[in-house]
């Protein structure tokens, strides 16, 4: 990302500019474990000038190196423009990379267009993201891996190298908007994160992971269900949103804007793209006491903070962060679900 301001083309993004912004970010991120983050997550984009991380992997393994506690994550891998055993592959690769600390996270994609531009059938995207988790799910029991289907054809498939299934690990996040994904979520025991929905529906969400899980015996805990929010913090709620209105908001623009390949098919989550409940801004005070509700409400019990969701100076960003993981993240660390 570029955040200084809208990169409308492809010209705009200069090699000093696209180098700038990885080497800003990384120190960014470096800095958030001494400020106090458990953890850092990188979303899969393609083909769109405002988001330059194709590869969350890559990011994740230069991270790696510069830290020493951070858990890594995805939100999420775009699956179906995976192969399912060379994903797999690398995961189990970032997770000794990690000693430990990667843990995958998988998303269907929020429409067609990058399997279109991909050179795939629209008709595709989704059978093709539900045949990498039936890849997925049997490459983390550690055992070789067969699967036939439309898109693996696979017998015996020892993947090197291979997941190690530790004992009471739930090992992928999934984001998901919908009752039904997220019942299968639980029903494959994987952790659920949910973005831009209001906190009454995260709420539905949570209960329909929970009653799934209980379905099939599996244990949850809120630490398995994930909230993503817009955050932005500054010293007052005054100056936050003097700061924020000064910026652009990229959703709105990626969305309308003709060089942007962002969509979101789904019309019922089309809705719930601008909900007011996914921005917390404000003074450090007033954005956990809001993250702190919400999870309440909801009996969520982990926070994505999306931070670069307008085009904030470099300074602003990173005095968030500061701000976010040295006087937030200890009263979220606090407080009683209920």
């Amino acid at each position: 990302m570029t955040p200084e301001k809208y990169v409308e083309s492809q010209a705009e993004l200069t090699p000093d500019a696209m180098e700038e912004a990885f080497e800003r970010w990384l120190e960014i991120l470096t800095k958030a474990e001494e400020w106090g983050f458990d953890g850092v997550t990188f979303a899969e984009h393609h083909f769109m000038n405002n988001s330059m991380v194709p590869s969350p992997h890559l990011a994740i393994a230069a991270l790696a190196a510069r830290t020493r506690s951070l858990r890594l994550s995805t939100a999420g891998s775009v699956l179906m423009l995976h192969h399912g055993w060379r994903y797999a592959a690398e995961i189990a690769m970032l997770r000794y990379l990690s000693k430990g600390r990667f843990e995958p996270g998988v998303a269907p994609g929020s429409g067609p267009t990058e399997a279109i531009l991909a050179g795939y059938p629209a008709e595709e995207a989704r059978p093709r993201y539900e045949s990498g988790v039936a890849l997925l799910e049997r490459a983390l029991t550690g055992k070789p891996v067969t699967l036939h289907d439309e898109f693996h054809n696979v017998d015996n498939l020892g993947i090197v190298p291979r997941w190690d299934p530790s004992p009471g690990q739930e090992p992928v996040w999934v984001t998901a908007m919908s009752p039904e994904s997220a019942a299968r979520t639980a029903q494959r025991g994987w952790k659920l994160l949910m973005g831009w929905v209001p906190t009454e529906y995260a709420a539905n969400l949570a209960r329909s992971y929970r009653e799934a899980a209980e379905g099939v015996g599996h244990s949850t805990d809120p630490s398995m269900l994930g909230l993503r929010r817009r955050v932005f913090v500054a010293e007052t709620d005054a100056q936050a949103q003097e700061k924020f209105d000064a910026a652009q908001n990229l959703m709105p623009l990626l969305l309308r804007s003709t060089s942007s390949r962002m969509e979101v098919a789904d019309p019922r989550a089309a809705a719930l793209v601008h909900n007011p409940e996914d921005y917390v801004i404000g003074s450090p005070e007033t954005v956990a006491d809001k993250l702190i509700g919400q999870c309440q409400e909801a009996g969520i019990g982990t926070v994505f903070a999306w931070a670069d969701f307008a085009s904030f100076s470099w300074a602003d960003l990173t005095r968030s962060h500061e701000l976010f993981g040295t006087r937030v993240i200890p009263r979220l660390r606090a407080a009683e679900l209920g």
